[in-house]
């Protein structure tokens, strides 16, 4: 072979080889996916916040949709710490932003106040009147005789309406009560007592912030040899005020006053420990104090009465009950 032809054929064996390792160099580049267009190839597939806009992360999280009012909803609470319910709150005129909206329990997670865990062992719902739980009088239907709070107890006072137990009074003398006294001696009665744990109610108390509210209600339980068994008076509206008192063989009973309650639903509970009471309204912790009823055995109880012949008779002064339970 002539020796510049072959000096020709070297050269291009040369430009062949530099073709070949260029087109191998630009193989091992990473592809894009073509299904995915726009995406960062930096952003992993298995990262959780991978593709959110950064407008949608809160402290290195993804925030969750915004809840009623505005504000960004929080991650589930821990159980026992119950959680904010949308039902509306009855009040009366301007006092019905006195409050705001309280926080309900919720009877899946626990009790509104204290943490768990907890055991609910008494759900009462009102969606009838569970005779075998509540007795609708003291001891004797309507009788002279078997008064609370400066009235009789009569049972036809008491009624099942909206998913509410009613209260009211007839007239100045016939009030209301439910109990869940087993020692009653109504016959088919099982009732209901508890030595410790959690018990609240919502309640609906009638009134107004500026004139009180009205009669003489009470969320309250007690043992079978008050006073030495005590009696956790847990929201009692006396002259108008709400408080929270204790009974027992003390010559002074403890007593609080704790703010306007009239006019709305609200949750009022006990925590009922070794020697010590601690006392909740709508979640918060108001009041702890000592007890010597060697926690007793107590049982429940609603009533409406009279106080210093200040009545409010018929629904404009019906006590309403949402709920009562009990957690161990």
């Amino acid at each position: 072979m002539p020796q510049a032809t072959a000096r020709l054929v070297q050269v291009l064996c040369c430009l062949l080889v530099l073709a070949g390792l260029s087109g191998s160099a630009i193989r091992l580049q990473d592809p894009v996916d073509a299904s995915s267009p726009g995406q960062d190839p930096s952003v992993s597939a298995t990262d959780p916040l991978a593709g959110t806009a950064p407008s949608d992360i809160k402290d290195g999280a993804p925030e969750q949709a915004a809840e009623r009012g505005g504000s960004a909803a929080q991650p589930p609470e821990a159980e026992g710490t119950g959680k904010a319910d949308d039902s509306p709150v009855e009040a009366s005129g301007d006092d019905a932003s006195v409050k705001g909206t309280p926080v309900v329990a919720s009877k899946e997670a626990g009790p509104l106040g204290p943490p768990g865990p907890w055991q609910l062992v008494l759900d009462e719902e009102f969606d009838t009147l569970n005779t075998s739980l509540w007795t609708p009088y003291w001891f004797r239907d309507c009788h002279p005789g078997s008064t609370k709070n400066g009235v009789k107890t009569c049972s036809g006072n008491v009624k099942v309406e909206n998913g509410n137990a009613v209260l009211q009074l007839s007239d100045s003398q016939s009030g209301a009560l439910l109990s869940t006294n087993p020692k009653d001696g109504v016959p088919g009665h099982v009732g209901f007592q508890y030595t410790t744990g959690y018990v609240e109610a919502r309640i609906y108390f009638p009134g107004t912030c500026s004139g009180g509210i009205h009669n003489w209600p009470a969320w309250w339980t007690t043992g079978q040899k008050f006073p030495s068994t005590g009696e956790i008076d847990i929201a009692e509206p006396l002259e108008g005020t709400m408080t929270t008192v204790y009974h027992s063989t003390d010559s002074d009973p403890a007593k609080w006053f704790v703010g306007c309650y009239a006019g709305g639903y609200h949750t009022y509970g006990v925590h009922r420990k070794a020697g010590v009471n601690d006392i909740y309204f709508d979640g918060k912790l108001e009041f702890s104090y000592a007890t010597n009823d060697g926690n007793a055995p107590h049982y429940l109880i609603l009533n409406v009465g009279i106080w210093a012949d200040k009545k409010t008779l018929g629904p404009a002064g019906a006590v309403k009950v949402d709920w009562v339970r009990a957690w161990q």
